[in-house]
């Protein structure tokens, strides 16, 4: 019973699609009421549409960049109604989100500074407790950093990053025509399945797709680059994809 109640209440939850914002969280927040919305008239991501999604309006959350110093309780989630015109459903959700590419599903901090937190851990071989001292010194222009930095919090981004990397090389051994890491790259993340060399392919990543006018880098452009080529988040768990 409680099972499948927990599926009706995640299908009243929009998915979640990355939105590339072509600037930062900060310009985003701070101009968001003069921003253009997106109308999704040629193809709503739902069911595959024209003229089918409209826009609801936005729901805020909690984002934070500790590199950059931005914190803000209420960044606004653009949000929109599938109509249900189309016969190609990817789901039995109504409503979908766009999540600025910065972000990850169901977390307040940014992906690439989660990316980055690890990969100073694990490249200079830290304890945890050591590795706090070095995130918050290296990593952190807040005043006040206990409240997302402790040894469970990097405990759960070494997680997500590990899941990603055993997702990301699970679907390499299936598919040939990747186009996000070379040859050699695949060969040694299949042969030696190393944590270090995934974050290092992280941290110096570039977008591969010509569509992105504004430079995406790193662990937001791969992260951007797997949804476009898989339709699944690659680091956390969307909407659409619990329960």
């Amino acid at each position: 019973m409680y099972s499948s109640l927990n599926k009706e209440y995640q299908k009243k939850l929009p998915i979640q699609i990355p939105y590339h914002i072509k600037v930062s969280l900060q310009e985003y927040y701070e101009n968001f009421h003069a921003w253009v919305i997106p109308d999704f008239s040629d193809k709503c991501p739902i069911c595959g549409s024209v003229d089918c999604a409209t826009f609801l309006g936005y729901y805020t959350r909690t984002a934070i960049c500790p590199i950059t110093g931005f914190c803000v309780p209420d960044l606004s989630i653009l949000r929109y109604l599938c109509h249900d015109k189309g016969d190609a459903r990817v789901c039995d959700h109504i409503t979908f989100s766009l999540l600025p590419h910065q972000l990850v599903p169901f977390r307040q901090l940014t992906l690439d500074f989660m990316v980055k937190a690890i990969w100073l851990k694990v490249s200079q071989n830290l304890s945890l407790t050591r590795a706090m001292d070095v995130i918050e010194k290296k990593l952190n222009k807040l005043d006040d950093v206990a409240d997302f930095i402790n040894i469970s919090t990097i405990l759960s981004w070494q997680q997500m990053i590990l899941t990603a990397f055993t997702l990301f090389t699970c679907d390499l051994q299936v598919l040939t025509d990747i186009n996000m890491v070379s040859k050699s790259q695949y060969e040694q993340l299949h042969d030696i399945a190393e944590l270090h060399l995934f974050l290092k392919i992280l941290a110096q990543y570039d977008s591969c797709k010509t569509q992105f006018s504004y430079p995406v880098r790193g662990p937001d452009a791969f992260a951007i680059d797997y949804f476009q080529q898989f339709n699944v988040f690659l680091f956390g768990k969307s909407s659409q994809h619990r329960g």
